[in-house]
């Protein structure tokens, strides 16, 4: 069973995403068949290691399923690694395998563009290619025996702590890549098949792998830890925006956007614009994804109904918020007796 490090940021996280959601330690014990006494333990980073499944099992748990585990990762890796610098980031193996594995990284047209040269130089199809990463040629037979596949697997020798990665991918993974069928795909598999490219036109391991990096990153296609990086790198804001990708330049102009609206209703209003402000921060502090579902709904589809319907709308809203917020959990015990 692969291990992790229980960090005290995985600790921190763990906590937080529990009383962000509002439920109770002993729920989570319940349902991965452990005691409130092991769920303390990790929430208080009282353990050295801790099964990844388990961490996986918990966040599931947690964020419930109406939401999408690999949607999560990016604003908890986000919150998590605010105040880490890249070294410290590669130290936390959750943060690793979550951003490496779990995270799901939009393929850039630009990338696909190169991949399918590369294909067209080496005389190769997708099918070889895959086929070639699933040899695992890397890795020494002990190794190799680990059942942990397409997954970030941490070891240690004598002289250092290590990482590696056993594939075994669908055959078709890659020709689904370049037809668009697969449009995501998480860090770890896109730079195996960059490195693998890399390694059949003659370059050594480490090469191909540092290589690997560097054709990844010149896509804009980052691992955190890269992301990272660069952008303490580089100060300047052109060398800002040539790191960031189109997604987060989108972003980016979005929430400008929204800024332009939110001074101009504080110029003609500071009092009413920093009451609601403060609304909206306490209730991000909360729950950030359920008041994101909630800002993002459609609201411009009213943007014709008339001022008096409008009020009536809010004020049916905000009873439906008291209505909801009597709803109240049962009391969460901090004991167990045993």
């Amino acid at each position: 069973m692969l291990k992790v490090r229980l960090t005290e940021e995985l600790s921190n996280a763990l906590k937080n995403t529990r009383n962000d959601k509002n439920v109770k330690a002993a729920d989570v014990a319940t349902q991965i068949g452990k005691s409130l006494a092991f769920i303390s333990k990790l929430e208080n980073n009282m353990a050295e290691y801790v099964e990844l499944d388990i961490i996986i099992e918990i966040f599931q748990f947690l964020i419930g399923k109406d939401e999408n585990l690999e949607d999560y990762i990016n604003p908890l890796l986000e919150k998590a690694s605010m105040e880490l610098t890249p070294e410290e980031i590669k130290k936390q193996q959750w943060m690793r395998v979550f951003d490496m594995v779990y995270r799901r990284i939009p393929i850039p047209v630009s990338l696909i563009s190169f991949l399918n040269d590369e294909l067209e130089k080496l005389n190769l199809t997708p099918e070889q290619v895959v086929l070639e990463m699933n040899k695992n040629q890397e890795l020494d037979d002990r190794n190799l025996s680990n059942k942990n596949k397409n997954s970030l697997i941490f070891s240690k020798n004598k002289e250092d702590s290590y990482a590696y990665i056993i594939f075994d991918l669908k055959e078709n993974l890659l020709a689904n890549i370049l037809d668009g069928k697969v449009r995501t795909i998480n860090y770890i598999t896109m730079d195996g098949i960059v490195r693998t490219l890399n390694k059949i036109n003659g370059l050594s391991v480490d090469d191909a792998t540092h290589k690997a990096t560097s054709i990844l990153n010149s896509h804009k296609f980052y691992s955190l830890y890269e992301k990272k990086k660069l952008l303490r790198i580089n100060k300047r804001q052109e060398d800002i925006d040539a790191v960031l990708t189109d997604f987060d330049k989108a972003n980016r102009e979005t929430v400008n956007s929204i800024m332009k609206n939110i001074m101009m209703l504080s110029e003609w209003n500071i009092d009413y614009a920093n009451k609601k402000l403060k609304n909206l921060d306490d209730s991000f502090n909360t729950d950030p994804p359920f008041i994101m579902a909630i800002i993002g709904s459609e609201f411009f589809k009213l943007k014709n109904v008339k001022k008096e319907n409008k009020k009536q709308f809010i004020s049916e809203l905000n009873k439906l918020i008291d209505k909801f917020s009597n709803i109240t959990p049962d009391p969460e015990e901090d004991f167990e007796i045993y």
